[in-house]
Formats: C-alpha cells, structure tokens, sequence
C-alpha cells in the first residue's frame, strides 16, 4: 500500500467525523476503505529499504516492525492536528481556545506519524551522520546517548531507542508533549529483534532560553531533521500568502548560534551533529518562493568558528536522495513535491563534529 491522497484523506477523516461515527483502528466492519494502521508504515519501511546507505539506517527501518501497537486515544485537537490536548490539559484552557478544538480519536498511524508526517525519510541524516564511524553498525548504538531536536512525531526517538540507544527528544511541540502523555509512550523501549532494550525520553523546554538540568550531556549524536534552516529559522516576516497553519514557522526563543552554541556543549567528545532540511525548489521568480525553499544552515559562520566543532559537510545537497525516496513511498501529492507531474525538491545537509580529546 502506498502513500496517496486517498489515505491522508482517510486520516483526516479520522479526526473531523463525529466521535460517535468513529471506525475502529481496523476499520468498520462493514467499511471496505479501511482506516490505515501500523501495518501501512511497515510497508513504507520496506519500500525504502534501497535507500538506507548504511547497515544502521536498514536497521532502523527494519525496526518499524517491532513497533508496540497502539490503542487509539481521544484527545482535543485542531483542525490540521497541529495542536492536541488531554482532557486535562484542555480543561485549564480559555474559553476562546476551547472553541477551535474538537474532540477526536487519534488512530495508531496517527500516533506515528500525525496526519502527513515522514518519520522514516530521517534514516537519510541517519545514515549520513553515523557514515565512516562506529556507529554506521547498529550494534554500536546500544548505549550511545542520542538527542533529537523537535521531531514532530515520537516515531524516531521510539525507532532508534529500540536499537538499544538511550534517546533523548527535546521538543516544544505541544502536540507531542499531549500525545504522548502516557506511560508507556516514554521509557524502557523494548528492543527491536536482535537488539537490546533502549529508552526514550521526552523533554518539553523551549531549550536552550529555558535550561533543563534533565537533558543531560555528552551526546554522541545530535540529529534535527527539518526544523531548522534558514528559511524556517531565520526569516522574521513571513509573506501572507506563506504565512498560514499549514506552513508553520520553526519559530524558537533562542536564535540558531544560541542553538549551535547549546548543541556543541552537550555533544561528547567524537560526538556528531548534523542538520538537516528539505524544502521546495526554489523557483525563478522570487515573489513565488516560499520561505522554506532556502535549506541552508541557519549558523552564522562566526558562530560556527567559536563553537568548537569541526565541519566535515557544509550546506551539502542531498536532494537527489530526497527525491527518490519520496518516490518510493509515492510521496508526491503535496505540492511542494509537484509541479506538472515532476517532483521538485532541493535538500541540504550540515555535519559537524566535537573534536575527540586528546
């Protein structure tokens, strides 16, 4: 089963009927467009299994198999799922808050991967920071201490920390922080097989302006796949027409040399620290090009100098890799990904390494 129009829709569906019309995760017994499940992101793995450059990155998609299935929760949600809410948590609302929302079912492939979400396209950073070290063999992960930075779903740090990893997400995501608020979300995380047990940690902080004794440091592996770049670190003003719900801006209280800054002292010596982004291609005329077309790392180079770190890839593009990939799991309905049939994305990528100790 591929990825098309029709199972987003499906998604979506699950979050606008009436509670009391809800399908089950399976599917109404007699509704022959059965809501997608768990069952559907391990066929994607599959499907992109020729793209992972590393014995580690097929690892970790293999991984997407031995995922914990999960019962369908009912939370308090915006139209576009961008926000969500425990009946706790919505409770303490404004009244005018309250209005926006709507009480809805979140279906297991809801929980991994929102409404749209591409959680295993990260094996792309993946591979690419762990490749020529120890860690492009999986076995190596158990122990390594990893930190993702605002992934939008848990899926990653769950995939990685079943490889035997101790995971850390640090977000400021109020859906994750609210969809993922039960026990077992977080954690011991049972390994994948072959694996041993890995953990999972979330840490709500708009970090580093809020500190946060509880994330730790010594990092061998920092990842921030699309969250940052400088078209959605650094532009101030969005345009109008770019400014809406569903193109959100990463906006952060600390400015990205800030970020850098913070990262560069948590990772260990010989820890890695790569950024990477995805956007549209940038087009001719400059008035149709929105703010997430420019990929680049958001550093300043000065920045970069007094940070410590070493540059083993600079602005790097992978957008080849990107492209294919997409391909693969028939990710081409979204707009940004075609233009008269043809996919159209660029991608880059920046790693950085902690200089070992002498």
């Amino acid at each position: 089963m591929k990825l098309t129009r029709r199972v987003a829709c499906s998604l979506m569906l699950a979050f606008s009927a009436s509670v009391s019309a809800q399908p089950m995760a399976g599917g109404m017994i007699d509704d022959d467009q059965k809501v997608p499940d768990l069952e559907y992101l391990i066929e994607q793995s599959q499907d992109l299994l020729p793209f992972a450059r590393t014995e580690t990155g097929k690892a970790y998609l293999n991984a997407t198999e031995h995922l914990p299935k999960q019962l369908r929760r009912y939370l308090w949600v915006d139209r576009l799922f961008n926000v969500a809410y425990t009946e706790a948590s919505y409770a303490d609302l404004e009244d005018a808050r309250k209005r926006s929302l709507r009480f809805r079912p979140v279906t297991e492939l809801a929980y991994y991967m929102a409404t749209e979400e591409r959680p295993l396209l990260d094996v792309l950073p993946l591979d690419l920071a762990v490749h020529g070290t120890e860690l492009a063999d999986p076995a190596a992960l158990a122990g390594k201490k990893i930190l993702l930075y605002n992934p939008r779903v848990i899926t990653q740090g769950r995939l990685l920390a079943s490889l035997g990893a101790e995971v850390t997400v640090l977000h400021t995501q109020v859906r994750l922080k609210e969809v993922y608020s039960q026990p077992g979300d977080v954690g011991t995380a049972e390994g994948a097989e072959g694996f041993p047990d890995g953990s999972l940690k979330l840490i709500y902080k708009d970090w580093p302006s809020e500190d946060s004794e509880e994330l730790g440091e010594d990092f061998d592996l920092i990842i921030v796949s699309n969250w940052l770049s400088r078209g959605l670190s650094l532009s101030s003003e969005s345009p109008p027409r770019w400014n809406r719900a569903a193109r959100p801006m990463r906006a952060t209280e600390s400015t990205p040399d800030e970020l850098l800054a913070g990262f560069a002292e948590r990772l260990a010596p010989g820890g890695r620290f790569i950024v990477y982004a995805y956007g549209p291609m940038q087009p001719r005329a400059p008035a149709h090009s929105p703010p997430t077309a420019n990929v680049r790392m958001p550093f300043s180079y000065e920045a970069l100098e007094e940070s410590g770190l070493e540059i083993v890839a600079l602005d790097m593009d992978d957008s080849q890799s990107v492209l294919y990939a997409s391909r693969a799991i028939d990710d081409f309905d979204k707009p940004m990904l075609n233009r008269e049939g043809v996919p159209q994305m660029t991608s880059a990528y920046t790693l950085l390494v902690k200089p070992a100790a002498e």
